[in-house]
């Protein structure tokens, strides 16, 4: 008799609970040590109870999508741009992405989606190559299907500062090594974008050549880049970004609508330079 009605008690616990799902939903590009990062500073700080984890690299061929609609999560955390392309169906859970240098690039857009852009923001940029490098004329190259909303950015920001933006677009990488050609004797900086039509083996290299011939500095979005020519880059803090992304996802899991926090631009930034390529150049930088 003990024994049933412990039997009936335990299905009434169950009956009383409902099915488990995840508050948070992550759905990771790869297993990189940036994008570790982001998730640790993330989990750190959004101070969610449960976390669920897809990583793009181990789900080849799976529908993504379905897999996070079925979790049923309250929040999905896209990091990494082929994360949130995966997610751009999703229009009724919010979503936050990180480590996403163009998002506007990926397709992902809705009142749902927002989140904290991998770009540092075109002013402190265009202010450095200003006063540092002394650059009134910076050359960009891009392709508008990747980076248009950065050179939007920039034109705005350049407005401002008096600074004038000679720009050009490419299609490819073949392209860009043309267009470059056609910037000699017109710039006084060249701004590499995070654009990966632009920004390839092959046209960094171009990049570091037109830099040494025309004694242009190459200012990059990634410190790798130092040691292909560039002078300077400013590097994001993944970590940090992710903490922005808690913040944000603690926000909406506390009742904020989604469309009510805007994308924000990474809160900390760190100046990385190569002296030897300064030097080259005859320019003085301090990180």
């Amino acid at each position: 008799m003990t024994a049933r009605i412990l039997h009936i008690l335990a299905v009434l616990l169950l009956w009383s609970f409902p099915a488990f799902a995840a508050e948070v939903v992550v759905v990771q590009g790869e297993r990189m040590a940036p994008f570790e990062a982001a998730l640790r500073g993330f989990e750190g700080t959004a101070g969610v109870r449960s976390v669920e984890r897809f990583v793009l690299s181990d789900m080849r061929g799976a529908d993504v999508a379905r897999a996070v609609r079925e979790a049923r999560p309250r929040l999905v955390l896209a990091v990494g741009r082929d994360a949130l392309v995966r997610v751009r169906e999703i229009r009724e859970i919010p979503v936050i992405y990180v480590m996403v240098a163009t998002p506007e690039a990926t397709g992902a857009t809705g009142r749902n989606v927002t989140g904290v852009e991998m770009h540092v923001p075109a002013e402190r940029y265009l202010s450095f190559f200003a006063k540092e490098l002394g650059g009134k004329r910076v050359g960009i190259i891009h392709n508008p299907a990747r980076t248009g909303a950065l050179v939007r950015e920039a034109r705005e920001a350049a407005e401002r500062l008096g600074i004038t933006l000679v720009v050009r677009k490419a299609d490819d990488p073949r392209e860009t090594v043309r267009e470059l050609s056609s910037l000699k004797g017109k710039v006084d900086v060249l701004w590499m974008l995070p654009d990966p039509t632009v920004v390839t083996r092959d046209t960094v290299e171009a990049f570091a050549l037109f830099s040494q011939e025309n004694r242009v500095p190459v200012v990059a979005f990634a410190a790798k880049y130092l040691q292909q020519g560039a002078v300077a880059a400013f590097e994001v803090d993944p970590a940090d970004m992710g903490r922005q992304a808690g913040r944000m996802a603690r926000r909406i899991l506390d009742g904020a609508p989604p469309e009510s926090l805007q994308p924000e631009h990474p809160a900390k930034t760190h100046l990385k330079v190569n002296p030897s390529v300064a030097r080259h150049l005859g320019v003085t930088l301090k990180e």
